[in-house]
């Protein structure tokens, strides 16, 4: 990557031929022919999987019903597992129909969008003004960004490595091929800072747990939650507007369905706290209108604010739970 312009390398490297990366090849070949497959055909094997996973992922089942005791503690058992069920299945038909991205024509994939609240970043673009999109982590992140292209709205992003070098090349340059600058993570905020400027939005998520130096802790769906205070730095920094999108897989009509709300206004103020605090309350009243659509299985609650030890919330769960004892919750 160039020292003037950090983006993500998406160029092949020879060792991504390697036999312990051949069954990473097989996985992305058939999702590019699933691409060619009926949608309703999709559906109905992601449906037909969906209780195999639930059954087999415990860790990940752990995670997920404990964020859900925090979010929602008036729910039951049964009601968390069933969002978290509704989850599954539109992860699996988001990965089902994650290679349409790669080798389907933009007039297919413009089909299957319904968008509402585009007027709010018509009347952004008359201003002049770029947008620095709110989004929390659902599945389908990546047809929010596919239409912002689209629709001539250059973006850019910042992305973590994913373990797997083979998915991470062939998803960073499927979003570099569709318009979409990504930067890496450790290239810090100033590259995106200086992209904005030049007149691209950005995409961010603010739901992660990035740990205890640079969070402040602010309530998240009534518990403090370890945040970046990043966005009203962003904004002031940019001159962009931020604007909170919800992404969703619509699994009645078969579509992906992007919400678009009313950008912040009077933001940032001069104070971070209640900036930073009214941001994730845009998240949790998105996460509460479509519990089904998040990604429920992110630690997203791992620093705690008067954490003992090394151990986070969910290693600590899981590790009573080996003992025979109930999980923290």
């Amino acid at each position: 990557m160039s020292s003037h312009d950090p983006l993500f390398d998406s160029s092949f490297e020879t060792r991504f031929l390697h036999p312990r990366y051949w069954l990473s090849w097989m996985s992305l070949g058939v999702l590019m022919v699933l691409a060619f497959v009926p949608v309703w055909m999709r559906d109905r094997l992601a449906d037909a999987l969906a209780p195999l996973v639930f059954r087999v992922s415990k860790k990940q089942l752990y995670i997920a019903r404990t964020n859900l005791a925090i979010c929602f503690p008036a729910q039951s058992a049964a009601e968390h597992d069933a969002i978290v069920m509704t989850s599954i299945r539109v992860g699996l038909k988001s990965l089902l129909g994650f290679g349409e991205f790669s080798v389907r024509g933009p007039r297919y994939l413009m089909s299957r969008m319904q968008v509402s609240g585009w007027e709010h970043i018509e009347a952004l673009q008359a201003q002049g003004r770029q947008v620095i999109l709110v989004v929390p982590h659902t599945w389908p992140v990546d047809a929010a960004g596919y239409y912002f292209t689209q629709r001539g709205v250059p973006m850019c992003t910042m992305m973590k490595r994913a373990r797997n070098p083979v998915f991470d090349w062939h998803l960073n340059r499927a979003r570099a091929r569709n318009g979409c600058r990504v930067y890496e993570r450790s290239a810090g905020i100033k590259a995106v800072i200086k992209t904005i400027k030049k007149g691209h939005s950005f995409f961010y998520l603010p739901d992660q747990d990035h740990g205890r130096d640079k969070s402040i802790f602010v309530p998240f769906f009534g518990h403090p939650k370890a945040t970046l205070p990043a966005l009203p730095r962003l904004v002031q920094v940019s001159g962009a507007s931020a604007v909170p999108l919800m992404a969703c897989y619509d699994e009645a009509q078969r579509c992906y369905r992007l919400e678009i709300g009313e950008p912040f206004d009077n933001y940032p103020t001069d104070d971070v706290v209640a900036d930073t605090c009214r941001m994730n309350n845009m998240v949790q009243q998105q996460l509460t209108r479509h519990p089904g659509q998040y990604m429920w299985f992110l630690k997203i609650f791992d620093t705690r604010e008067h954490q003992q030890g090394r151990d986070g919330l969910y290693e600590a769960g899981i590790k009573r739970i080996r003992r025979g004892l109930s999980p923290i919750a």
